[in-house]
């Protein structure tokens, strides 16, 4: 239970995974993997409607929310000891989710900053699900959906969490890191309403970073022309509404 309890363990080797059990978005699935039955770690698919997958995403990839805090411990083939006393059972529990610190940094000049009133993005490429036994991730991509970007005085700047990248770790690591592509989007929502979506190549990034790090875009300019003009639903060119017509409505 999520408040203590006690669990039986069986005569002889008992296998016992350890989490924390306090999470909104991961979801738990038992595998059988051959001999052995394992425990997935995943998180709860997402949408966003204005979201369009880039050049640099898996083609059919899964969007999904990025997951919550995740630490596990397994201990394999534990034999119980019969005891009046309670017996100490000290354990560590690892991460098996890391965080991503991603900074998109506008141009210190005409950079367009000033036209931004929110942001939101997208990491593709990353793993859908961690083996919690051994914390190996799984070969299946998900691109990562979120909202919580925060606009700085550079730019905009996003703490994600994930599991890391697919397929690791694998004794051929390095030599199938360059089969897989990782695409950042970014999202702004112009203070005139207008909506735009950036694309960046972030695979060399990610890649040196496989458990979490720093991912960093320069460069990003967001022309006079798109932060000045009308709203995505007005065209500021637009002449007249045509002849007013009264319509008496009955109270």
């Amino acid at each position: 239970g999520a408040y203590g309890g006690v669990v039986t363990l069986y005569e002889g080797p008992n296998d016992i995974l350890f989490y924390n059990n306090d999470t909104e978005y991961i979801v738990f699935q038992r595998h059988n993997d051959g001999n052995r039955a394992t425990t997935r770690a995943t998180t709860r698919t997402r949408s966003r409607a204005t979201y369009t997958a880039s050049e640099y995403t898996e083609q059919g990839e899964e969007t999904m929310t990025p997951p919550d805090m995740l630490f596990a411990n397994y201990v394999e083939d534990y034999v119980p000891v019969k005891s009046v006393e309670p017996v100490r059972f000290p354990i560590t529990l690892q991460p098996l989710v890391f965080t991503y610190k991603i900074r998109y940094e506008f141009l210190e000049e005409d950079g367009g900053l000033q036209y931004v009133a929110s942001a939101r993005g997208a990491l593709s490429g990353m793993a859908k699900s961690v083996i919690m036994e051994t914390g190996e991730t799984s070969e299946e991509g998900a691109t990562l959906i979120y909202d919580d970007c925060e606009i700085t005085d550079y730019g905009v700047r996003a703490l994600v969490a994930s599991f890391g990248i697919p397929d690791f770790p694998n004794d051929n690591y390095v030599a199938r890191a360059a089969e897989r592509k990782n695409g950042l989007s970014l999202e702004l929502i112009l203070r005139n309403g207008k909506l735009i979506q950036l694309d960046f190549d972030v695979t060399d990034q990610v890649q040196k970073q496989p458990h979490g790090g720093v991912i960093v875009v320069s460069g990003i300019q967001i022309k006079p022309e798109d932060g000045t003009q009308g709203t995505g639903a007005f065209d500021v060119d637009v002449n007249g509404w045509g002849d007013v017509v009264d319509v008496p409505l009955p109270l």
